[in-house]
């Protein structure tokens, strides 16, 4: 077969006729030739040897002419995509009637007449048996040097097909060649065989148009970048190549329009063969349809027919045809195209608090980027294609990395347009005068843990078949397992934990929402145990602020704990989850790091070496609470001296009673109404040093908490009681109260008198109690419980008459059984108490002598015979028998001098005693009020010694009235011996005056008797002399 590259021409060549052609027509006229209209010919003359085209044409005739004009032509144009910017490109054209005008030779007069005796008007174009006649032929009859017909035809087609070519890019010089068969679309779907020649032999089938003279022609199209966007101007095009596969795996869909056009007399037949990986999802534009190819791997190629064989209404003109198509992944048995719903999860931020100082607390956002749905992306103002051309639903954390290789995209535009900078904003609306400075987000190279596996450069491994940074083959291929991820770093900033959880924690969490400053710090530490879930309500306000706006996310916030919390699994970190499904992970607990520890001794003497097995422990390390009572009771007199006067004794004595609260046991109970289904406290004891915490918070602000009881209902003024809970408050409370509840006492006594409810004279004018409440505030920053708060009691030394108040004479009905009479109790207060000393004090001290036995009587005093006491009902004293307080501690008894227990033992050997003043002085008694003790009694074993000097004390009474008897009555005696005395004078004196004969002037008396009592005693008076 002839070959020949293409070549472009400008006009048609214009030759004049030879002289062998001058001949043909003389031959020609000169035989009878048959008109051009004839139906039928044998054959044209002009194709005759040796005087015409050199050989053998068939008849034309109108009816094998397919067209109308003077083209005939049927192509198949095969676009073979090896990439996106390299086509393979392939036409085959069925020759069936060319255009003359074009070939030289046929464009003079003389040969139109020619032409027109074959019936070949002017207006006709040459039929295929013509122009495989005429190959041989110069175009120029006259110049033997210019190109054989056959050279101009293929220079034609080659230049045809180049020109169809130029608005699809850049090609390579067309390769058209002869052939002897093309494909053909049958007009049924389907495709024909049609068998070509261009051997004049073999066309003599009575049909000059058949058979058609057949070419096929080679040329590479490369693609130019733009014909995918504008925006791609800087991507190479094997960047383009991986981009363009990769984003079709990830569920694009990318649309190339190709604009062609049929001159008239002409039928193209497009058939786009998409890329290896590629299927034609959808064919748009001229008689567009899909060509389904099965196989192991079926997909789609398009096909597409522009008819321009006989243009309607006789246009002269071009028919333009458009070739559109929809390109999509190819899927095979091992790699899918990327589906993601556009309600999954796009982002995965994680907020890290770090607030292990709390004056240097930074704040990190690294944020997991799995998937970006094309909404999103739109509002951004971001595309990795034009819009128009590329349809991405989803750019996946692959796809961000294939960008970012490729050139795509520059991944710092995306950095800026996602919205995930306002957590530093949200976390300063959570607490008011917070101000916290974000640094830039920076993209994470390789991820590393705890981040899960992922980063900008992550290298793929298996299951990816292939790619490197991006993987396009494979289980994996394009999709979201292995994000990407941008980090930032705010700076330093002061921030506690209270001010963070300080009413951000819902309702539920009660007072834990009000703790601020370093309180929360000493709470945790004394023991207390807080949990709660956040409500959705609350994780919507305290972490949902955080979540970015119009872009699907979870948010992961790690609350990274001081040095002096824990949760109570004794973990740093409290982690709180915001879940794009609702379910919220809110689980918050908090605990000390160095929570109070209860379990230890406490000790009186030497808390340093304190153990349980120490003397002075009060409190073991099994003791949950522990409170312990020092109680000093002074006996510093007892007196029956007027016991015969009075009837009844007297006690002078002062009592001191402080009660120290160290640490108490706290039973679930008692924080049933701080807890609700979401929120639990637990305190398993509470230390002294947080009861401290607790009033001092409270007693906090203008308006500290109060609380109001009565102790009584008569209406005085001492009933309603108000208790502020305040270290002032209490403490004020606390000293008031003790003259109030004197009051009541006095009052109450003096009621009972008033009504006749069996109460004497009453004076308790010199009593009163004395309260105060100490150690309510702490020295240190450490929770313990060795710094009690104490609440002292006392009462100063006062004396106590107490007696019935009734008359002897009453006192003897009642004994002779009269009911008319009932006792009455006298008691006074006074300072000094006047006991009445008459003749009964005799009889009395010679009953009381008489009662004692000769074998109880010694130098010391009297000793009473040994006697026992129980202390069971003095030890197991329980304050509150749900907390498990009870007492421990000690009670001093100082007797009154001259009373003295003796061989004083205690089972449990839990009494002491000494001696004052070196063992002279008042015997002081201890009881140990023992830690377990509460659960047993003790027996307590001791001899009562009665000293001298108390009997003497209780009897000096009796004694001064003895005395006092024998003064008067030796007086008495003096004054009678006296007076008997004086009248034996005056009588003498009388009868010597008498004798002498004078008169007597007896003197002037000095004296005046002015009474004579009963028992003798004389009142006189002095008289004044002159």
């Amino acid at each position: 077969m002839a070959e020949r590259h293409a070549k472009d021409y400008s006009a048609p060549t214009r030759v004049s006729l030879p002289v062998l052609l001058a001949l043909f027509f003389l031959l020609q006229a000169a035989a009878p030739l048959a008109s051009a209209s004839n139906d039928e010919l044998d054959d044209m003359t002009l194709c005759s040897s040796p005087l015409g085209l050199g050989g053998i044409c068939d008849d034309r005739t109108d009816a094998d002419d397919g067209t109308e004009g003077d083209t005939w032509v049927e192509g198949m144009y095969y676009f073979n995509m090896t990439s996106t910017t390299t086509l393979q490109f392939e036409a085959s054209w069925a020759i069936r009637e060319w255009d003359k005008s074009a070939l030289g030779m046929f464009s003079s007069s003389a040969m139109t007449t020619a032409l027109q005796l074959d019936n070949i008007g002017i207006d006709d174009g040459l039929p295929a048996d013509v122009l495989r006649a005429a190959f041989d032929n110069n175009t120029d009859p006259a110049d033997p040097n210019s190109s054989t017909v056959e050279e101009a035809l293929l220079d034609e087609i080659d230049g045809s097909v180049s020109g169809m070519l130029t608005s699809w890019g850049s090609a390579t010089t067309p390769e058209t060649n002869w052939t002897s068969q093309i494909t053909l679309p049958d007009g049924f779907g389907g495709s024909t065989q049609v068998d070509c020649t261009t051997d004049h032999n073999e066309s003599q089938n009575g049909n000059s148009f058949e058979p058609p003279i057949c070419i096929r022609t080679v040329v590479t199209i490369t693609l130019p970048i733009s014909t995918y966007g504008d925006t791609l101007s800087g991507v190479s095009a094997a960047n383009l190549e991986s981009a363009y596969e990769a984003m079709l795996v990830m569920g694009a869909r990318v649309t190339t329009s190709f604009t062609v056009s049929a001159d008239p007399g002409f039928k193209g037949t497009y058939a786009i063969q998409p890329p290896s990986y590629a299927t034609i999802a959808d064919a748009r534009g001229t008689f567009a349809q899909r060509v389904l190819h099965d196989g192991n791997v079926p997909y789609h190629s398009g096909l597409w027919v522009n008819d321009n064989l006989n243009p309607a209404g006789g246009g002269a003109g071009p028919q333009a045809g458009n070739l559109v198509m929809e390109m999509a992944f190819r899927e095979t048995s091992f790699t899918s195209a990327v589906d993601i719903d556009s309600e999954e999860r796009s982002l995965d931020l994680a907020v890290v608090l770090d607030m292990t100082d709390e004056q240097s607390v930074t704040i990190e956002v690294t944020a997991g980027i799995y998937q970006v749905q094309a909404s999103a992306l739109s509002q951004w103002g971001i595309s990795l294609m034009n819009p128009q051309i590329a349809d991405i639903p989803v750019i996946t954390s692959d796809g961000i990395r294939m960008a970012y290789h490729t050139g795509l995209l520059d991944v710092g535009d995306l950095a800026d347009a996602l919205p995930i900078g306002g957590v530093g904003d949200a976390l300063e609306s959570s607490s008011p005068g917070l101000s916290i400075t974000m640094g830039s987000f920076q993209w994470v190279s390789v991820a590393q843990s705890p981040l899960l596996t992922g980063g900008l450069n992550y290298t793929h491994v298996s299951p990816c078949l292939k790619g490197v940074n991006f993987c396009t083959e494979g289980a994996v291929a394009m999709d979201d397992s292995y994000p990407v991820y941008l980090r930032s770093t705010s700076h330093t900033f002061p921030l506690s934990l209270a001010e963070l959880f300080g009413g951000n924690l819902g309702e539920d969490a009660g007072f834990i929402n009000d703790v601020t400053g370093d309180d929360l710090s000493m709470l945790l530490n004394s023991g207390v145990e807080f949990s709660t879930v956040l409500s959705d309500e609350v994780m919507e306000s305290f972490v949902g602020s955080m979540m970015p706006e119009g872009i699907a996310a979870d948010l992961s916030f790690e609350i990274r704990l001081p040095e002096w919390a824990s949760t109570e699994d004794g973990g740093g970190s409290i982690l709180l989850g915001y879940r794009m499904s609702g379910n919220h992970v809110g689980n918050v607990s908090l605990t000390g790091a160095d929570s109070f520890d209860w379990e230890h001794a406490l000790c009186s003497d030497d808390p340093a070496a304190c153990s349980d097995a120490s003397q002075d422990a009060f409190c073991t390390s099994t003791m949950r609470s522990c409170a312990r009572t020092v109680v000093d009771l002074d006996i510093s007199e007892f007196s029956a001296a007027n016991v015969l006067l009075s009837k009844g004794i007297t006690v002078e004595f002062a009592l001191s009673i402080n009660m120290s609260i160290h640490r108490i046991g706290l039973p679930p109970s008692m924080l049933e109404s701080l807890n609700t289904d979401s929120t639990n406290i637990s305190l398993e004891v509470l230390p002294s040093d947080l009861l401290k915490l607790i009033i001092d918070v409270a007693g906090r602000g203008d308006n500290p908490l109060e609380h109001e009881f009565s102790m009584c209902d008569t209406g005085e003024r001492y009933c309603d009681q108000s208790i502020e809970f305040s270290a002032t408050g209490l403490e004020g409370f606390a000293e008031g109260f003790g003259s109030d509840v004197t009051a009541l006492i006095q009052d109450s006594v003096a009621s009972m008198e008033t009504e006749g409810l069996g109460m004497g004279d009453v004076d308790l004018s010199a009593f009163s109690i004395e309260t105060a409440l100490i150690g309510l505030s702490d020295s240190d920053d450490v929770i313990g419980d060795e710094e009690a708060i104490t609440l002292s009691v006392r009462i100063p030394k006062v004396k106590v008459a107490a007696g019935l108040d009734n008359t002897w004479m009453e006192v003897i009905s009642m004994l002779q059984g009269d009911e008319s009479v009932s006792p009455k109790l006298g008691v006074a207060t006074s300072n000094l108490l006047v006991a009445p000393f008459l003749n009964p004090m005799i009889s009395a001290m010679g009953g009381l002598t008489g009662a004692l036995s000769a074998s109880l009587v010694s130098a010391e005093g009297i000793e009473a015979p040994s006697m026992s006491s129980s202390t069971g009902g003095l030890s197991n004293i329980t304050l509150n028998e749900e907390m498990g307080l009870s007492l421990t501690g000690e009670i001093r008894l100082k007797l009154p001098l001259g009373i003295v227990l003796q061989n004083l033992t205690s089972e449990s050997d839990q009494v002491s005693q000494y001696r004052e003043d070196g063992g002279a002085g008042r015997q002081v008694i201890t009881y140990k009020l023992m830690p377990g003790a509460q659960d047993g009694e003790d027996g307590l074993t001791f001899n009562l010694m009665v000293g001298w000097n108390w009997i003497i004390a209780q009897l000096l009474y009796y004694i001064g009235g003895i005395l006092l008897f024998f003064v008067w009555r030796m007086r008495s005696r003096h004054v009678k011996r006296r007076r008997r005395r004086r009248q034996g004078e005056i009588e003498l004196m009388t009868e010597a005056a008498e004798n002498v004969g004078r008169v007597y002037v007896p003197p002037a008396p000095t004296m005046e008797v002015l009474k004579v009592a009963d028992n003798g005693i004389v009142i006189k008076r002095r008289l004044a002399v002159g």
